[in-house]
Order: structure tokens, then C-alpha cells, then sequence
């Protein structure tokens, strides 16, 4: 099994996570649910689920949109995360540090950076945890509002 690399989101060698997390969820279909792990005051693991409108590749970085209270307060004191997903017979581990931080009206917009990444298989096909996506979950999420919040971020940071 080859050795954990670290990983430049959308560059060789990652373009197959990126691919996953670019995509926007399309109502009435499964979308693959993302867990996003962080860890809380006593060192458990505090898992919640992200879909594709709450991550956005952005070069050499990885944007996300957490609305957790528990894991911005975990953020805020670790600066450290793990995204999880699968694609195929691959699973994909990515261990982030959180460079800086945009607070919104009831979530946060993290620039993180991949300081580790992990393809690995023994190809086995893997089933990505999922939910069905409606109109509904995108209001009450506020999809189009995080994912605006993440899209001028990145297009801030290209200009610099």
C-alpha cells in the first residue's frame, strides 16, 4: 500500500477528491454525505456531515462552511480537522489546519490547508454514506448562502 502524500486539492494526484466535493447537490438525488471530524475538550472524535455545498476546492486549499457551535468551538482550539470521503473502491482521508477563519450570521467559512492526504483501497467497492437531497434540507441547510460565502472567499483569495 503505497505511502500517505500530502495533498495539493485539484493538482495531480488529488483531482479524484476534488472531484467529489465540487459538484452542487441536485435535489431529489443521493448526494454523498461527508463526515468532517474534529475534536472536542475531553479528545473525542465529533463528527458532523458536510455535503458538496458546504466544501470547495480553491487551489492549493480546501474551503468549508461549518454551522456546528461544537465543532467551531473545536476548530477555534485545535485549528485541526479530518474530511473523510469515498469514491469507488477508495477511501480518502484529508487532515486539514485551519488558516483562517470568516465568521457569518450562524456559520463560519474555514480556509484550510490539506496537510495530509490518504487514497487508500484494497479494492474493495465502498458505498459513500449518503442522504437524499431535497429542496427542503437545501433551505434549512442555507446551501446558497454558504456556498456564496465560499465562492467570494475563494475569488478573494485569487486576487491576492
Amino acid at each position: 500500500m503505497p505511502e500517505p502524500s500530502r495533498l495539493v486539492v485539484g493538482r495531480s494526484g488529488s483531482g479524484a477528491l476534488a472531484r467529489l466535493l465540487e459538484p452542487w447537490p441536485e435535489p431529489d438525488r443521493a448526494e454523498q454525505a461527508f463526515p468532517f471530524v474534529t475534536v472536542d475538550e475531553a479528545g473525542f472524535p465529533h463528527v458532523l456531515l458536510l455535503c458538496t455545498a458546504e466544501l470547495l476546492p480553491a487551489g492549493d486549499r480546501l474551503l468549508v462552511a461549518v454551522a456546528s457551535a461544537t465543532a467551531r468551538a473545536n476548530l477555534a482550539r485545535t485549528g485541526t480537522a479530518t474530511l473523510i470521503a469515498a469514491d469507488g473502491t477508495a477511501a480518502h482521508y484529508a487532515k486539514l489546519r485551519v488558516r483562517a477563519t470568516e465568521e457569518h450570521a450562524g456559520f463560519a467559512c474555514l480556509t484550510c490547508e490539506v496537510v495530509w492526504h490518504k487514497r487508500d483501497s484494497l479494492g474493495i467497492p465502498l458505498r459513500p454514506m449518503e442522504f437524499h437531497a431535497t429542496p427542503a434540507i437545501a433551505a434549512n441547510e442555507r446551501w446558497a448562502e454558504t456556498r456564496a460565502a465560499l465562492v467570494a472567499l475563494r475569488d478573494r483569495s485569487t486576487q491576492d
